[in-house]
């Protein structure tokens, strides 16, 4: 098999600029602003931020459950996503999540993404 069968095969796909696509999203100026921040403290940019968070939520086997989730209960899927952070926030006491991120030496929102994802793994 050549190298460029078995690159696709195992997920790699090869650059081509002509399959990139370029969208264009309306949104506030509360929203990007929020986007700035979040790429900022991740160090990536904007748009990596925004492909990321998609990719997770269409693509990730996390993210389909959420979406066959929201199928199952008549909701979208930011309506979802919503109802399982609600859930999980009944369930996470944020000080011990504090504590947690100061035993660990770690920074609290990291913390509370790994718990999150912990969780939608549970979930």
């Amino acid at each position: 098999m050549n190298s460029e069968a078995r690159n696709e095969r195992e997920g790699y796909v090869r650059y081509n600029p002509g399959a990139i696509k370029r969208p264009t999203f309306y949104m506030t100026e509360e929203l990007l602003a929020a986007i700035k921040v979040k790429a900022r403290q991740e160090h990536t940019s904007c748009s990596g931020f925004v492909v990321g968070l998609l990719s997770f939520l269409l693509l990730s086997p996390t993210g389909q459950q959420l979406q066959k989730n929201a199928l199952a209960n008549n909701r979208t899927l930011a309506q979802e996503l919503e109802q399982f952070c609600l859930l999980l926030h009944e369930q996470v006491v944020l000080e011990e999540a504090n504590q947690l991120a100061t035993l660990s030496q770690g920074f609290p929102p990291q913390i509370l993404n790994h718990l999150l994802l912990l969780g939608l793994q549970d979930y």
